[in-house]
This record gives structure tokens, sequence and C-alpha cells, in this order.
């Protein structure tokens, strides 16, 4: 009897798009981070709240890169969302596709606009 080791076996579809929703955000949050700090410099930054906060360089750079990274993977998350639960393949040809509403008079559900123009 031989047992399958759990590193052996392939990822499930929700498994593999969790993954590439965390890759995605941490490379988008590494290369937002680095842009950021190119521009800006954290000493200045914490000049501001130097007086008030006793963070250091590291964690300065630590919180903008996490804050980064959760606005990146808030929008990996939605947009895996979304891409998961659009339309099915059939809709751009018409299959599937819900049929139009029937046009009634809205005095036939009411008998208190007869009479009345609706056009």
């Amino acid at each position: 009897m031989t047992m399958e080791h759990p590193v052996n076996r392939r990822w499930s579809r929700r498994q593999r798009d969790w993954a590439v929703v965390l890759w995605i955000s941490f490379l988008s949050a590494a290369t937002g981070a680095f842009v950021m700090f190119g521009l800006v410099d954290p000493l200045d930054v914490l000049g501001v709240w130097i007086d008030r906060l006793d963070i250091g360089v590291r964690l300065a750079y630590g919180l903008v890169f996490l804050f980064i990274f959760l606005v990146c993977l808030l929008a990996s998350a939605l947009t895996m969302f979304m891409i998961r639960t659009g339309p099915r393949r059939g809709h751009v040809r018409g299959s599937g596709a819900r049929s139009k509403p029937e046009i009634r008079d809205p005095a036939a559900d009411n008998p208190d606009l007869e009479g009345e123009d609706w056009q």
C-alpha cells in the first residue's frame, strides 16, 4: 500500500487562484514600495510623526509595504472573484441570455389608470 504525500498532488482550482492572487499582490506591492520610496524619503515622512510615534525607518518601510500589499491583495481578489463569477462562455453568442421582457399596458393592472394616454 503506497501513501501519497500531500505535496505530490495537484492543487485545486481555488488553491491555484489564491496562490496567483497572493503572488501578484506581492509583486505589485514590491513594485509600488520600490517606486514610492524612490520618490519619497521615509525619513522626511517620519519627521512629521516622529514626535508622536517612535518608529524607525525599517518599521516605516514595513508598514508602507504592508498597506500597499493589502490594497493589491484586495484588488487581485476582487478581480479573481469577478472572473470566476462572470457570465459563462455561451453568453457572448446569446445562448443563456434572458428573454426580452413583455411590455404591457399599465391600465391592465391598475383600473385607476384607464383612459389616460401613456404614449
